[in-house]
């Protein structure tokens, strides 16, 4: 009887990019999975080359080899290419655990290469992964087994926070979390500029701004008892300078426009899957 392989890897990634490079740094920063327990396979074979000797993850020769060395792998190639990486790997992947996160592509659409005993989830991070304050939306099909959903969770974890979300409501979900940050940016960069409008440099608006927004978010987790109305009430004194900033802010719709932004950005997702 044939000995089983022994996998060398705990978790690979199947594209190296941005944030797969981020999520493979939050899981050696938190110590769940030190990069020498990872290995990863792309297509640009010298950047992975150059950061493998980096960090000390193996590499795969190619797509299928990576099945060789781990069965949980994280698919991180772009949308468009999803489909021909799973062609490539269907015959590989067998018993393992693929955990997608492209953007778009619905847990149909990865399965249908795919051999039935492949476990799938499919996860969206968001840009502050990078910096291991990430919100990852997490869905799996019903059949999924209980230990493949609570390993993506445990994975995404490590570089953040984390939310079991029906698939139907995704795109809403990434609207607010996967887009949240450009939105959250251009209001500070809105606060920034007027800052400086007002004479500060730029350096000291910079640093005004990006402080105080961090410190508001952090005192609304601090304190979830309270609503963001009870804390804005906080903050705004009867007759005082924030009710009036508050009310130019509302007599310009910014509620409203904020409504929009989310009902466009979930559209949007709609169309693309």
């Amino acid at each position: 009887m044939k000995a089983k392989a022994v996998k060398s890897a705990e978790i690979g990634f199947l594209g190296y990019g941005r944030m797969a490079q981020a999520i493979s740094q939050g899981l050696d920063r938190s110590g769940l999975v030190p990069y020498r327990r990872q290995a990863a396979f792309d297509v640009l074979s010298g950047k992975l080359d150059e950061l493998a000797a980096e960090r000390g993850f193996a590499t795969a020769k190619n797509a299928k080899n990576l099945f060789d060395l781990t069965s949980t792998v994280i698919l991180a190639v772009k949308p468009h290419q999803v489909e021909g990486a799973l062609k490539e790997i269907a015959g590989a992947a067998k018993n393992s655990l693929i955990i997608s996160i492209a953007a778009g592509v619905s847990l149909a659409a990865l399965a249908a290469p795919l051999p039935p005993t492949v476990g799938l989830v499919r996860v969206i991070p968001n840009l502050p992964a990078l910096v291991g304050q990430g919100m990852t939306l997490i869905c799996a099909p019903k059949s999924a087994k209980e230990v493949h959903l609570e390993q993506a969770e445990k994975i995404f974890k490590a570089v953040g926070s984390v939310v079991v979300l029906d698939e139907k409501l995704f795109n809403e979900g990434t609207a607010v979390s996967g887009s949240g940050p450009a939105y959250f940016f251009l209001v500070m960069e809105a606060m920034i500029r007027g800052a400086v409008r007002l004479g500060l440099t730029w350096d000291m608006a910079r640093e005004l701004v990006l402080q105080t927004a961090l410190g508001s978010a952090q005192a609304a987790l601090a304190n979830p008892q309270m609503s963001l109305a009870e804390l804005r009430d906080q903050v705004t004194s009867p007759g005082g300078t924030t009710a009036e900033g508050l009310f130019e802010l509302e007599d310009g719709a910014v509620v409203s426009l904020f409504f929009r932004a989310l009902e466009a950005a979930a559209e949007k997702g709609r169309s693309l899957g």
